[in-house]
């Protein structure tokens, strides 16, 4: 086979046993440009964060790219900066492209900081990478690129947003165009971008000034290719919010319950669990769905106050309630670190989540995001956190370092004790 005009590996580094539904969005959408048919070749390389960065650097540069692109969370952008710094070192002409929620909103930041980079895809980034590696192939400024930061002339340069994609179906399915082989582990589906929530924490929807939906035919076909993937017995969606309608959540339970009857399962998928009435769990229940995951994230009222996000007590016990009376499990999320919460708040959280006894209680401590609103606002809300990767809080107005590191302590023994109960 020869060699394309551009030859281009997608690097993620992923949880063992998951793969890049982003990467696959990449790939099918850039190989689906009529401008990069027959002229540009692309490898997705699907590994794990628990690699050795060497054995990484090794196994891309056996390809010989031209362009090594990633897409770098709090989570795995060390070993992957790590890892392209490798690359660059033994290949120095390889360029590299970051884009994802760890880099996109500090690109300019991260150019400067990290030499080896260079280019930021900001945003949404198919449509963005597809036009800079048409650039590329014309050897023209990829800083002129719309959604772009790169170099010129050792100046960084941000040139303007690009636009989100009007029309989600012409991202090409990755199942359907073969990028990615649904499995167990990594079935995701996506039915829409976007999210009508702002909560300070999160950065799902930064960006998105709207809520877009793939077309009913389109996840119909999604689903359709999913559940009858071989070996494939329960999958879930990306979509941050599960029941985001009524009209929606009876949409797509009406598209998942066939395939339920036969014994596939929908696992963890998010909810707003404040919505859900016994109508609500009962059409979840006949689609399949096994658990879902949702708040409080805080019962503390300054931190709710802070973080923008609402808490009705009473009505989110009663979807919990409702959720377990037709056999689902819920996992309750509480995060340690927020804004003005103390450890009474903390405690407070615990026992209102064992109260409502949902089946799976998680505890995790505070990221303060690029792009979020606690990014944003740190210093007003008195929040330090460790400006590397991934982020963790340090310290709060309210909680110092040690108090920190004992709610965690304490929240993941109770937690590790209420999964061990005998019911």
């Amino acid at each position: 086979m020869s060699r394309p005009d551009l030859a281009v590996v997608l690097l993620a580094m992923n949880w063992p046993g998951y793969q890049s539904l982003a990467l696959a969005y990449l790939s099918g959408y850039a190989l689906a440009d009529p401008r990069l048919t027959g002229r540009v070749g692309i490898i997705n390389m699907d590994l794990t964060s628990d690699m050795d960065p060497w054995w990484v650097a090794y196994r891309v540069l056996r390809k010989e790219p031209d362009v090594v692109g990633f897409s770098a969370t709090c989570w795995n952008a060390r070993a992957l900066c790590e890892v392209c710094t490798i690359i660059k070192a033994a290949r120095p002409d390889t360029f590299i492209v970051a884009g994802g929620p760890e880099v996109g909103p500090i690109a300019e930041q991260v150019l400067s900081e990290h030499q080896h980079i260079d280019a930021v895809v900001r945003g949404e980034g198919e449509e963005t990478f597809a036009e800079l590696l048409h650039v590329l192939l014309k050897k023209r400024s990829p800083w002129k690129v719309e959604g772009v930061t790169a170099r010129s002339d050792g100046e960084i340069v941000s040139a303007p947003d690009r636009p989100l994609i009007a029309d989600l179906d012409s991202i090409p399915s990755p199942y359907l165009s073969g990028q990615l082989v649904p499995n167990q582990s990594t079935a995701y589906i996506e039915t829409y971008r976007g999210c009508p929530y702002h909560c300070g924490y999160c950065y799902e929807g930064k960006g998105y000034d709207r809520i877009r939906h793939f077309s009913p035919e389109r996840v119909a076909a999604d689903i359709d290719f999913v559940a009858n993937a071989p070996g494939v017995r329960e999958f879930s969606f990306v979509d941050p919010v599960f029941n985001l309608t009524e009209d929606g959540t009876r949409r797509i339970t009406a598209m998942l319950e066939p395939y339920a009857e036969r014994g596939l399962q929908l696992h963890t998928i998010e909810v707003d669990i404040e919505r859900v009435d016994d109508e609500q769990a009962a059409l979840m229940a006949a689609a399949g769905v096994r658990s879902v995951e949702t708040g409080p994230q805080s019962v503390g009222a300054a931190a709710l106050e802070a973080c923008r996000r609402k808490f009705d007590r009473e009505r989110f016990a009663a979807g919990v309630a409702a959720l377990k009376r037709h056999g689902i499990s819920v996992e309750c999320d509480l995060i340690i670190g927020l804004p003005y919460d103390t450890m009474d708040d903390v405690l407070d959280g615990l026992r209102f989540c064992l109260a409502v006894d949902p089946g799976k209680i998680q505890l995790s401590s505070l990221h303060v995001l690029p792009g979020t609103d606690l990014w944003h606002r740190a210093e007003e809300l008195g929040l330090v956190y460790n400006p590397q990767p991934p982020h963790e809080i340090i310290r709060t107005s309210s909680m110092d370092f040690a108090e920190l590191r004992r709610a965690e302590v304490l929240g993941q023994a109770l937690a590790g004790h209420y999964r061990a109960r005998v019911k």
